[in-house]
């Protein structure tokens, strides 16, 4: 039996942060990767977010 290539997406990358959708994967199965967007407002929330977190020892 041969397989064929349906060209369905079942991947998708999501934002870790202001979880919009950054693209899709050609995968075998349904899956969800966590990544981080390009978006500036979301870029910039980030940075905020671990210099609050930041602790020096």
């Amino acid at each position: 039996m041969e397989s064929s290539n349906s060209g369905i997406e079942l991947g998708t990358i999501i934002c870790k942060h202001c979880d919009s959708i950054i693209g899709t994967l050609d995968t075998e199965k349904v899956i969800v990767i966590y990544g981080v967007c390009e978006d500036s407002n979301c870029i910039s929330n980030q940075n905020q977010k671990e210099k609050a977190t930041h602790v020096e020892c």
